[in-house]
């Protein structure tokens, strides 16, 4: 029957779906569901196509589309499939488009897609995402499929003359190529941009300070001071309160009095990252075995390692674990006043290497001065790597330079 308002109004729901086709034109049909809706739809064949490629196309639904305006629709797909055009792939390649559209810019592609992801699968995802918004300010309203080598080659050129070091530069643009990889991974741009973009030559050695023994007797005796200073500072105050009739607050005796002495002399000891140390928790720590876990959780490169304590480290973390009462579970190990996870500690770490009288040295560096240490004393590289957790031995391989006994066997051997 010709499909008329009347006649797709009078065709009742059954117990299971069933079809009612147009006899003025073939292969436009309604579809009534048990549930009473009624929707539109248009069944072809493709030029040359067998009988198992026969698809059905989805006009709308009754009564937001009329039969009438249905079967025009039916007669424009009928036509694009006369031309060999295939209705259900342009419908697809609509949608592609649309979601392109949609996330066009990089500004718009950070605030809706990229960003919800990394804040669940990116430790530095707040840092990550400003130093993106910050470096490429000026291409924030690029749409994604314009970038190119050659726009990000200005960049980078510009950032040389400005001063800065290759290996700034590489990590920046690989934080944009990141992204970008995303945006292929989900569709939104067809392929890389910037898949041909080589990294700048740097040097692989980079920044690796470490202590001389001086620095470090220095830094150890400023440690040690401070505590002192601590210790005197809690005697002059209970002076105070007693001339006033006050009782007196505990005296400040042992060693440890807060965090700082023992965080840093368990990163010299662990070169555990910032991070790592101020993450662990007493459960990670095994006395017995003398032994630290770095979990999943807190380790940057997401995989659990251990750490051996050396007689230092154990002392430490001993004494350090009688001061704190023998907390248990997930208690921090250097937690805050009211026992949540410290941020940073720069203002007490910056005062610290200002007394000790030492330069351009972060707390970092307390990783650097402990892989030295290893290498210096002819520890292997890939032992090293896996005391430091570094996912590729190249990251490793910097402190390589330190090992010049090595060196010179070999050369003693080419004689």
């Amino acid at each position: 029957m010709k499909l008329t308002k009347r006649i797709v109004e009078s065709l009742a729901p059954r117990t299971s779906p069933y079809e009612a086709r147009d006899t003025e034109l073939r292969n436009f049909l309604v579809r009534i569901e048990p549930g009473g809706t009624r929707s539109f739809w248009y069944t072809y064949r493709l030029a040359g196509g067998r009988k198992a490629s026969f698809r059905r196309y989805r006009l709308g639904a009754y009564p937001g589309l009329s039969p009438e305006a249905a079967r025009a629709l039916a007669r424009s797909v009928a036509g694009d499939v006369a031309r060999g055009i295939d209705p259900q792939a342009r419908r697809k390649a609509e949608r592609e488009q649309a979601e392109r559209d949609r996330y066009s810019t990089l500004r718009v592609f950070l605030e809706a897609r990229y960003e919800p992801w990394a804040q669940a699968h990116l430790k530095s995802a707040a840092f990550q995402l400003a130093r993106l918004r910050s470096d490429f300010a000026d291409y924030l309203d690029q749409p994604l499929q314009s970038f190119n080598c050659f726009m990000i080659e200005g960049a980078r050129q510009r950032w040389k003359k400005a001063g800065m070091q290759p290996r700034s530069i590489n990590r920046d643009i690989q934080r944009l190529q990141s992204v970008l990889s995303r945006a292929v991974g989900w569709g939104v741009v067809d392929r890389h941009p910037l898949a041909g973009l080589k990294p700048l030559k740097a040097d692989r050695t980079g920044r690796v300070r470490f202590l001389m023994a001086e620095e470090e007797a220095a830094l150890r005796k400023v440690l040690v001071g401070r505590e002192d200073r601590l210790r005197e500072a809690r005697i002059r105050f209970n002076t105070w309160r007693v001339t006033r009739g006050k009782k007196p607050l505990p005296e400040r005796g042992g060693d440890y009095l807060d965090y700082l002495r023992p965080l840093v002399l368990l990163a010299l000891n662990t070169g555990l990252r910032r991070g790592e140390l101020l993450g662990l928790t007493w459960s990670a720590v095994n006395l017995g075995g003398k032994m630290l876990t770095v979990t999943a959780e807190t380790a940057k490169s997401g995989h659990t390692r251990r750490v051996p304590l050396n007689t230092e480290a154990f002392a430490v973390l001993s004494a350090w674990y009688e001061r704190q009462g023998r907390p248990r579970g997930e208690a921090l190990v250097f937690a805050g006043r009211n026992g949540e996870r410290m941020k940073r500690i720069d203002t007490a770490w910056e005062s610290l290497v200002k007394a000790a009288g030492l330069e351009d040295f972060r707390l970092h560096d307390c990783r650097h001065h402990f892989a030295s240490k290893l290498v210096q004393a002819g520890i292997d590289l890939y032992t090293v790597k896996a005391l430091l957790g570094h996912s590729e031995i190249t990251m490793t391989e910097r402190y390589s330079h330190l090992a010049p006994d090595n060196l010179r066997a070999a050369v003693e051997r080419a004689r």
